[in-house]
């Protein structure tokens, strides 16, 4: 079946659109994961219940997702829902529709593939099915659709024979024709209870857009109605802030952080600047800036003294107990073997085994730590008041702090900035010129 001239000339037309700049941090949690609620009432301008879903059906907000499996723009948008999904845990749907351009060859007949995934298996196979179209969107094929959907547990025949027959083509269309009566003709495109984002625009954009939706979500009488009311009459957004032009600047402020006399460090005891780390072993931007924090113990020398401060983030599964681990590590092994433990737990991030208690406990033996030690110390959470303490001391400053967070002297700097700036904060301080 083909489409519609006039939405086949708009998908011809359409471009992959925008660059995304992810926050430079893991964000903190906005608000605890609540209990799931009723489903919510579906809307008919932009109805999600036959697409494939990530999320609670009672979240308040709803992220309807125009995408296209060959638009390498919307590999990279797959941050955009999983930032948002990590800064409002339980409070975010993720919705797909499908809106393959002509320009790709094959995003039409991924899309039905990956719509009869979702006929065979439900969501979940769909999600994983997803991340490998993106995965590897540059060798898109007939025979890595049917590879990569045996992965998935589909069966084979009926895939294959779904795809011959189109039996999922006249929805994959439907979506398309769906974003071009909402005035989208561009991917990835972004739906938030109505209010739309095209392109890959900042982070900020789309966190400035939750709060303001999940705002006027949270003072409506009948929670049921959020999503069909809202897309009905959507925020509407006012043009996104220049950070540049900011009023306040959270260098200005000096915070009283005293360093604990337990605190793992590195540098001399009496340097003149100290840089105290708020970091979380499972956070991706806090190994992102480990080889800036090297390069500025290299250029200060004994001018800088870097302490490690304990701030796992709740939506982290293992962050508390790798924290734990590198404390008992310290305890064993002395600051050698902590911060040998700490450069084993970043380097884990990119490798294929996901971060777990097995994992910990193997990093800690190879760090030095005796396992039996070890073990007994997870058991009875040894050193969770001394992690605790951290994460009350980044409470006390009354900021939403995400990590990786730096405090320079008492001067708050968020986020895995480029080492430039860290030097010329440093350099301030020190009076360089």
């Amino acid at each position: 079946m083909k489409r519609p001239a006039r939405l086949a000339l708009a998908s011809l037309l359409a471009a992959c659109a925008g660059r995304y700049t992810p926050p430079p941090r893991c964000p903190a949690t906005a608000a605890a994961p609540a209990s799931p609620g009723p489903a919510l009432v579906d809307s008919d301008r932009l109805p999600t219940a036959d697409a494939p879903s990530l999320g609670p059906v009672s979240a308040p907000l709803t992220v309807v997702v125009f995408s296209d499996f060959q638009c390498p723009y919307c590999a990279r948008g797959r941050l955009v829902t999983s930032d948002l999904r990590a800064l409002f845990p339980s409070a975010v749907r993720v919705v797909w529709r499908n809106l393959p351009l002509i320009r790709h060859p094959m995003a039409h007949q991924a899309a039905e593939a990956a719509m009869e995934v979702h006929a065979q298996a439900g969501a979940e196979a769909f999600w994983r099915y997803h991340d490998l179209l993106f995965a590897h969107q540059a060798e898109l094929s007939r025979e890595s659709l049917l590879r990569d959907a045996r992965l998935v547990g589909v069966d084979p025949s009926r895939f294959e024979r779904a795809l011959d027959e189109g039996t999922h083509r006249a929805a994959v269309d439907g979506d398309a024709a769906l974003a071009e009566r909402l005035g989208i003709d561009g991917t990835p495109a972004f739906v938030l209870n109505g209010t739309r984002v095209v392109g890959l625009q900042p982070f900020a954009v789309f966190e400035s857009a939750a709060r303001l939706i999940l705002a006027r979500a949270a003072a409506m009488p009948d929670p049921t109605r959020v999503y069909a009311d809202m897309v009905r009459d959507p925020v509407v957004l006012a043009e996104p802030v220049d950070e540049s032009r900011a009023t306040v600047d959270p260098w200005a402020g000096v915070h009283a952080l005293p360093v604990p006399p337990t605190a793992p460090a590195r540098g001399a005891a009496g340097a003149p600047v100290v840089l105290q780390v708020f970091s979380d072993f499972e956070c991706p931007y806090c190994a992102r800036v480990r080889p800036t924090l090297d390069a500025l113990r290299a250029h200060y020398g004994d001018r800088l003294r870097s302490v490690w401060r304990d701030l796992p983030l709740p939506r982290h599964a293992h962050a508390l107990a790798a924290a734990e681990a590198a404390r008992e590590v310290l305890a064993q092994r002395g600051p050698d073997g902590f911060w040998r433990m700490h450069d084993l737990l970043f380097a884990a991030q990119s490798a294929e085994d996901p971060l777990g208690p097995g994992l910990i406990e193997r990093l800690a033996v190879e760090a030095g730590a005796d396992r039996t030690r070890l073990r007994a110390a997870l058991e009875d959470h040894r050193h969770r008041g001394v992690i605790d303490a951290d994460v009350a001391a980044a409470a006390a400053t009354r900021l939403r702090l995400g990590t990786p967070a730096f405090f320079i002297n008492g001067h708050l700097m968020s986020g895995a900035r480029p080492l430039a700036e860290f030097r010329q904060r440093i350099d301030g301080l020190l009076g360089a010129p």
